[in-house]
């Protein structure tokens, strides 16, 4: 099987997605090229370009952003050209920009089988921006040429409700983790790892990660943890960067509480990240379904997440350690912190044990997950290719097959 993997983020919890995509279809068997954009990237992102030439596949700088812009008529034709070139049998394409280049090619003869992961569609965010309406019309032409996977039951509404995608089109399979890199750790590690990173050892330590951009809406993050620090001795360790930062920059700077907060822009091991913090705040208007969350469960971590489109998933399962507010609620965010730091400040050996391991050890594993991905794969292929064409296994449970194939 051959597969073109489009992603225009080369950075965060989506290019983290397409990383981890890429790597399990080498493990059964694929042929894998990719088309990236090295305009929003990282040291990650070089990796597994490379890692893809050395396997014998073909990649692609597209050299775009994730607005419309003129540039996007040469990355169009250059993607073109490598679709003819390497004749996938499916394209599989992420976030709204890779999307709509990947799916346009079906209009110039390309008949590879359509795979699309918007990971929150932009007409998702609670306050209508200028351009949604176009942003809608084009999602819902282009989700009847090509098959749309949604993560959560949100995306999978606006979906099928808002866009009205045929039902045939729209494949719901939640994200998945990685439990052996994303796990709990030992005291003496998470010193260990504070120390590295200049964080106060014996701090109780907040953490977040994700862009500083509208959807995170790290203003709000930022208001409600100055608020709950002018109460409670707690630290912010913030991993991420984006078109936010000058105000957030402002914010700390006239709050009094700099010396509180740490800010990182990147980290290329974001495990590291997870094992250095005590708690873990998403604020965001709105998601597909977190990856962040989702490892910060893995970890075992107390969670703060906003009750938004896309973490409503995550809220409705009985997690023992987690509490939400209302998108933009800074009150309620800093109630939720202060909260927060008095459960764990109490918590002592064999107390309060959380749950959030388990749980996502029941439903997220992530070979499951990309499994249900490929089976999806083998579906849509029908008796086009040698691969059997088993249906995709449900992603309320875990994959219990064995994948690897003879593939051709």
């Amino acid at each position: 099987m051959k597969v073109l993997v489009v992603s225009e983020p080369g950075v965060d919890g989506v290019f983290r997605y397409v990383e981890g995509l890429c790597r399990f279809l080498w493990e059964q068997g694929a042929e894998v090229h990719l088309a990236y954009s090295d305009r929003r990237g990282s040291e990650s992102l070089l990796e597994l370009v490379d890692e893809v030439g050395e396997r014998g596949g073909r990649t692609l700088n597209l050299g775009t952003s994730n607005r419309p812009s003129l540039s996007d008529a040469r990355a169009f034709a250059t993607l073109l050209g490598l679709a003819r070139a390497v004749r996938p049998d499916v394209i599989h394409s992420h976030s709204s920009k890779a999307g709509f280049l990947a799916r346009t090619l079906r209009f110039c003869g390309i008949r590879a089988v359509q795979c699309y992961h918007p990971h929150a569609y932009v007409g998702m965010r609670p306050v209508p921006g200028r351009f949604d309406t176009i942003y809608n019309l084009v999602e819902s032409v282009l989700g009847r040429v090509a098959n749309t996977i949604v993560v959560s039951a949100d995306e999978e509404a606006f979906a099928r409700q808002r866009l009205r995608l045929p039902e045939s089109r729209v494949h719901m399979i939640t994200n998945g983790v990685d439990l052996g890199v994303f796990s709990p750790v030992s005291p003496a590690e998470k010193r260990a790892r504070r120390e590295h990173l200049g964080v106060p050892a014996d701090a109780i330590v907040l953490g977040s990660i994700g862009r500083l951009s509208a959807q995170k809406d790290p203003i709000t993050l930022y208001r409600a943890f100055l608020r709950a620090a002018s109460e409670r001795p707690v630290v912010l360790l913030h991993v991420g960067m984006g078109e936010l930062d000058g105000e957030i920059d402002r914010l700390v700077a006239g709050s009094g509480s700099v010396q509180r907060v740490f800010r990182f822009p990147y980290t290329s091991t974001p495990a590291d990240f997870y094992k250095a913090v005590d708690g873990f705040i998403l604020t965001s208007r709105y998601e597909g379904f977190s990856i962040a969350a989702l490892e910060a469960v893995a970890a075992n971590l107390p969670l703060i997440l906003s009750d938004a489109p896309g973490n409503r998933d995550l809220l409705g399962h009985e997690l023992s350690h987690c509490w939400c507010a209302a998108p933009g609620d800074v009150d309620g965010f800093a109630r939720c912190i202060v909260s927060w730091h008095d459960r764990i400040a109490m918590a002592g050996p064999g107390m309060d044990p959380i749950n959030h391991r388990q749980i996502a050890r029941q439903r997220f594993e992530r070979r499951d997950r990309y499994g249900d991905v490929v089976r999806l794969y083998r579906a849509l292929l029908g008796g086009h290719h040698a691969w059997d064409a088993r249906p995709p296994v449900s992603a309320s449970a875990p994959a219990t097959e064995e994948l690897t194939t003879n593939a051709h």
